[in-house]
C-alpha cells in the first residue's frame, strides 16, 4: 500500500478525449451505453459528458485513433500483468473476466476446472467490452496459446450493452485468428454471471431475503424455506447480507471468505499505526464504484487503509463491520456508487438504511462515528483516497476506542 503525494487530484477526470487525435468518426458515441459522448453537428467536435460517463472503457477500446484516454486498464500495464502471471503460474492460458462473471481467482479456477483447463494467468476487468483487439493479439505474441474470455451474460451486464459489444468484438477476433491459421479453440468465449445460492438445510424461514431482494428472485416455499430463481438473480448479494442463518452464499463473496480477508488484514493494523501514525481503516467498497485500488497492479491506496471489493454496497454485512472493530480497526468506511449510477437496483439505498440502523446500535458503545458511508466513483481519479483521508482526519479527532 503506497500513499499518494499531498497534492489531491481526486477531481481530475479519469477519461478524456484528445481533440488533436480525434478523427471525428463518432464510433465512440455509437457504442457508449450511457449516451455520455455526443458529436456537435455544426463543428463535428466530439464531446464527453463526464457526469454521465460510467468509465466502462468501451469507447476507449473502440476508438480507431486511440484518442480516448482513460487512467484505468490500459494495454501496456495489462500486458505487464499478463507477463508476470504467465511466469508465476507457468501457464500459456489467459482468462479475461468481467467483475460480474469471475470476481475472484477461486471462482475463475472453478470455472477452468469445468472447462478441463489447468491454472491460468488472469485479468479481472470491470467489463470485457473494454478489451481492445490489440491486447489479445499482443498476448498471443507473448506466448499465450489459449485465450478464455468470460463476459457476463448479456442480460446481467453492469454496463448495459458492454457484454454484447465485447462478445461481438471477441467473435470478430476469433474469426480473424481462424483465417490466420490459429487453432479453432485459441479463443473461447464463455458467458456467465455470479448468482446467489440458498442452503435449504440452514434456512430458518425468516423471509428477510425475499423482502430485501429488489428483483423478485426469492420466494418462500412450503414449509417456509427460501427458494431462489437463478434466472432472476442479479448477483448483488443484498440477500446474503441480511440472512441471519448464513444460509445464502454468493460466488466469490461468501461470508467466510470476506471474514477471512478481514482477519488477514487485521494482522497489519499494528504495523499501519506504527508506520503511518494514523488510524487503521477498513474500506468495504462497491467494486463498480472503485477501479484503480481494486486492481492488484495499482498500488495507489493510501497506506493506512485496507480495501475489500464487494459486488454492491448492499452486500455489506453488519457482522463484518462488527468483526472489523473487534479485530482492531479504528474505523470502517463503506464506499457506494452514487444513487443515480448504482449498477444494481436500490443497492446503495439498502446499504444506507442498514448502515444507518447499525450506527444507532454502535452509538451505545461510542463507535457510531467510526463507521461512515460515502459515495465513490471511478470518474474522478483518487476519489476513494480523498474520502479515506477525510475520514482519517475525523477519526483522529475522536477519543480512543472504548473511551466514553
Amino acid at each position: 500500500m503506497t500513499e499518494h503525494s499531498s497534492q489531491d487530484t481526486h477531481m481530475q477526470p479519469s477519461v478524456r478525449i484528445d481533440a488533436d487525435h480525434c478523427g471525428r468518426c463518432t464510433v465512440c458515441s455509437s457504442v457508449c451505453p450511457f449516451d455520455a459522448i455526443s458529436a456537435d453537428v455544426s463543428t463535428a467536435e466530439v464531446k464527453l459528458d463526464i457526469e454521465k460517463c460510467q468509465v466502462c472503457g468501451i469507447c476507449s477500446s473502440a476508438c480507431p485513433a486511440s484518442a480516448i484516454e482513460t487512467v484505468y486498464y490500459n494495454v501496456d500495464p495489462l500486458l505487464k500483468h499478463v507477463d508476470r502471471q504467465m511466469r508465476e503460474k507457468c501457464s500459456d492460458t489467459l482468462v479475461l473476466t468481467c467483475r460480474g462473471s469471475g470476481p475472484s481467482q477461486k471462482v475463475i479456477t472453478s470455472q477452468l476446472e469445468k472447462m478441463q483447463l489447468g491454472d491460468a494467468a488472469s485479468v479481472i476487468l470491470p467489463c470485457v467490452g473494454r478489451v481492445p483487439p490489440e491486447l489479445l493479439l499482443e498476448t498471443l505474441k507473448m506466448g499465450i496459446r489459449k485465450l478464455v474470455a468470460m463476459p457476463c451474460e448479456d442480460e446481467y451486464c453492469r454496463f448495459k450493452d458492454g457484454s454484447m459489444i465485447g462478445t461481438r468484438r471477441l467473435l470478430l477476433v476469433r474469426a480473424t485468428l481462424n483465417q490466420l491459421g490459429f487453432e479453432p479453440d485459441t479463443l473461447t468465449v464463455s458467458k456467465r454471471s455470479i448468482k446467489a445460492h440458498v442452503d435449504s438445510s440452514r434456512c430458518i424461514g425468516c423471509g428477510n431475503c425475499g423482502y430485501t431482494c429488489s428483483y423478485g428472485a426469492i420466494t418462500m416455499a412450503v414449509p417456509k424455506v427460501a427458494e431462489l430463481n437463478p434466472e432472476a438473480c442479479s448477483g448483488c448479494g443484498a440477500c446474503t447480507a441480511v440472512c441471519p442463518a448464513l444460509a445464502i452464499t454468493l460466488d466469490g463473496f461468501d461470508y467466510e471468505s470476506i471474514s477471512q480477508t478481514i482477519h488477514d488484514y487485521s494482522l497489519l493494523v499494528p504495523k499501519i499505526r506504527q508506520k503511518t501514525k494514523k488510524s487503521a481503516i477498513l474500506v468495504l467498497s462497491c467494486q463498480w464504484g472503485e477501479f484503480s485500488d481494486l486492481d492488484p497492479d495499482q498500488e495507489g491506496l493510501v497506506e493506512n487503509a485496507a480495501l475489500i471489493g464487494l459486488p454492491c454496497a448492499g452486500r455489506v454485512d453488519d457482522l463484518h463491520v462488527l468483526e472489523a472493530f473487534h479485530l482492531g480497526f479504528d474505523g470502517v468506511l463503506i464506499g457506494a456508487c452514487d444513487k443515480d449510477q448504482c449498477k444494481l437496483k436500490e443497492g446503495n439505498g439498502k446499504a444506507e438504511q442498514r448502515i444507518g440502523s447499525l450506527k444507532k446500535l454502535l452509538a451505545e458503545v461510542n463507535l457510531d462515528e467510526r463507521l461512515e458511508m460515502c459515495s465513490v466513483s471511478p470518474r474522478n481519479v483518487n476519489d476513494l483516497n480523498h474520502k479515506i483521508r477525510l475520514f482519517t482526519e475525523r477519526l483522529n479527532q475522536l477519543p480512543a476506542k472504548g473511551v466514553a
